[in-house]
């Protein structure tokens, strides 16, 4: 799956010669205050203080050095072309978008396109800092008033006990942990500043979409619990396609109207991903379920309806656990929640299956309980990070 959240992304991006790593982040801030001619137009598009902030931005891995001072532990990365610095930018706050871009010939303006890394040292201290610096365009051109001008996305990343950094290369920040940061768009037309860190943007989306995941999760292997206990009954699988089409399709409804509330209210989501593609992605992950279940030789009715059955209570308790933290975030609770639910399914699948050994049958291979179990902790990973954006 791809996307996504405050964490860092390795993802490949071409490159004229070969693909290329690029490193994406996002993080939230806040509007500290608005400035300029723009200052009403903008109020009218969502930007006033206190306004939510989403910034998101992607830098090429193998951009360039342009300068360094080892008396400052400081490395400067400057984009020599297109295809690296800082390949993506943008700030949105409401309805607006400042949009990083690349002035075309032959405007006047030079591009602005730097990344400045400074860690601790004798000079400075132990604090680490990550500076940003885009060209950019915005929404109606309030800022930059038009074409013959351009703003530009300042962010200041700034850790002052240090802990935000490893080097002071371009893939060994960790922004999240930049706690003492303030970012601003600045053009003719006027000026946004906001603080960073701020709240997420992306919270009740991420908590309605995984809530949605939750039930897409239980009722898929209840449609399959339903077909193992009694397949002589459903021997084409009908009834039971038709059930796993029903959570789809009820899951596809939920998790774009989540997605589209957010958009309405000048919010985000932890992914881009639609609906659609979210299902896509269940279906295959699944399947490493539906494989371990497969390998129960003989086919126990009992013994794979128990375990479909098991797997949906534990998939479902895993992903609400994941909602309510989005909302609310308590350390260590999810953990303890998946890890009573891993036990518990655990139990419930060996009972089954000795279950079935004292009527006699013999299994060949050993039926693995300790398979299912983890099939079903992939599953809830693979949708959660999806949905948060982790992975």
């Amino acid at each position: 799956m791809r996307l996504s959240v405050l964490a860092a992304v390795l993802s490949l991006a071409a490159a004229s010669a070969a693909p290329a790593a690029t490193q994406s982040y996002r993080l939230n801030g806040r509007v500290t205050g608005v400035r300029g001619a723009a200052e009403n137009a903008l109020k009218g598009l969502g930007v006033k203080k206190d306004a939510l902030v989403q910034i998101h931005w992607t830098v090429e891995l193998s951009t360039p050095v342009h300068d360094t001072n080892p008396a400052v532990n400081s490395t400067n990365y400057w984009a020599t072309n297109a295809s690296n610095g800082i390949t993506a930018f943008t700030v949105q706050i409401g309805s607006w978008t400042a949009t990083g871009v690349d002035p075309a010939p032959p405007s006047t303006f030079l591009p602005v396109n730097v990344v400045g890394i400074t860690g601790p040292s004798a000079l400075e201290g132990p604090g680490d800092r990550m500076d940003l610096s885009r060209s950019a365009m915005d929404t109606n051109g309030l800022i930059n008033l038009d074409d013959a001008n351009f703003a530009e996305i300042v962010i200041n990343l700034s850790a002052p006990a240090g802990g935000a950094s490893t080097s002071n290369a371009l893939g060994d920040q960790t922004p999240s942990k930049y706690l003492a940061s303030t970012g601003y768009v600045v053009g003719s037309g006027g000026e946004v500043d906001f603080a960073i860190p701020g709240p997420d943007a992306t919270q009740k989306c991420r908590a309605s979409q995984l809530a949605s995941a939750a039930t897409l999760c239980q009722s898929s292997l209840k449609c399959l619990a339903a077909h193992a206990k009694a397949p002589d009954k459903d021997p084409m699988g009908t009834k039971r396609d038709a059930c796993l089409d029903k959570a789809r399709t009820k899951f596809v409804a939920a998790f774009d109207k989540a997605a589209a509330g957010a958009a309405s209210r000048g919010l985000g989501c932890g992914t881009e991903e639609d609906g659609a593609a979210l299902d896509a992605d269940f279906d295959s992950a699944q399947a490493h379920v539906v494989a371990i279940a497969d390998a129960v030789q003989p086919p126990d009715a009992p013994v794979l309806s128990s375990w479909y059955s098991g797997g949906a209570s534990m998939c479902s308790t895993g992903l609400k656990a994941e909602s309510k933290d989005a909302s609310k975030p308590t350390p260590g609770k999810v953990e303890r929640v998946r890890e009573d639910a891993r036990i518990k399914l655990t139990v419930a699948a060996g009972k089954a299956v000795d279950a079935a050994q004292k009527k006699g049958v013999t299994f060949d291979p050993a039926p693995d309980v300790a398979g299912l179990v983890e099939s079903i902790d992939l599953l809830i990973d693979d949708l959660a990070n999806a949905i948060n954006g982790a992975d």
